[in-house]
């Protein structure tokens, strides 16, 4: 009796020394949870970043004018543009150009833009080719409380803006637009009055750049609508043009777009633009 029970307390501490054994080698490890936390929190942070708010810091819902909104405090977001002049003026020249750069609030009505712009242009007479033409920064002051319900439907914004040119080293262009914007149920309406003055040696330039536009809700943060640009030459040998067409915009989650395809009333053949904005 006493050999069968010493046997059977040998085998039950066999098997219990054998369980704690497979029970700690199937233990998760330090490691092993950093390696499973790493793409959870990766995935959550992605998720985080593409969650469905509103994007309304600083957005326009016109490809060619600039908006009366702003981004909220403390708020940044990315802007871009792509646009391009087809057929212009008598030497029928066709560019296409990029704006890009981020933009961030400094107060909850003024914000600072600083852009890096690129150009692809073709006169005809055989030079072409992509090259960086200016870069800068702008300041755009909202009059009205950034809050809609407080601002009622009237909204003005003020832009100012200072850029250098890159090609010509004594150049510099001082831009300035007075923004404004009524709004009633689903009608949205917007005038932009821009000037442009640039001063280069021997080659100074001034532009009027009246613009305006006029949109409707048509589903969940999606508008259609009509808007009319123009480049009018006061000093300088530049062409004057413009154009009217369709623009469509639209916000989702932290992305807002509008686009355009402006048709030539004179000065050019068209002149379509992107518009968008990513808030971080």
């Amino acid at each position: 009796m006493g050999l069968r029970e010493d046997a059977r307390a040998t085998c039950r501490t066999t098997i219990c020394s054998d369980a704690d054994s497979v029970v700690r080698s199937l233990a998760v490890t330090p490691c092993y949870k950093r390696r499973v936390a790493r793409p959870i929190i990766t995935l959550l942070g992605l998720a985080t970043l593409l969650a469905a708010h509103d994007a309304h810091a600083g957005r326009s819902h016109f490809a060619w004018l600039y908006g009366a909104e702003v981004n909220p405090e403390r708020g940044v977001e990315v802007e871009t543009w792509i646009l391009e002049e087809n057929k212009k003026g008598d030497a029928k020249t066709d560019e296409t150009a990029f704006w890009w750069g981020p933009t961030l609030a400094l107060t909850p009505q003024l914000q600072l833009a600083i852009s890096m712009e690129a150009a692809y242009e073709d006169d005809r007479v055989g030079d072409a080719g992509v090259h960086f033409t200016r870069w800068g920064a702008d300041v755009r002051y909202r009059l009205q409380s950034p809050d809609p319900v407080e601002a009622g439907p009237f909204a003005v914004l003020l832009r100012l803006g200072a850029k250098r040119l890159i090609e010509d080293r004594a150049g510099v262009r001082g831009e300035a637009d007075v923004v404004a914007s009524y709004q009633t149920g689903r009608l949205l309406a917007t005038i932009d009055l821009g000037a442009i003055a640039e001063r280069v040696p021997d080659a100074n330039e001034v532009e009027l750049r009246p613009a305006a536009g006029a949109s409707v809700l048509v589903g969940d943060d999606v508008r259609l609508g009509a808007e009319l640009y123009s480049e009018l030459i006061v000093d300088g040998d530049a062409t004057s043009w413009l154009v009217i067409g369709p623009t469509v915009s639209m916000t989702r989650g932290r992305f807002w777009g509008a686009a355009t395809c402006g048709i030539g009333v004179f000065g050019i053949r068209t002149a379509p633009r992107v518009t968008f904005g990513l808030a971080l």
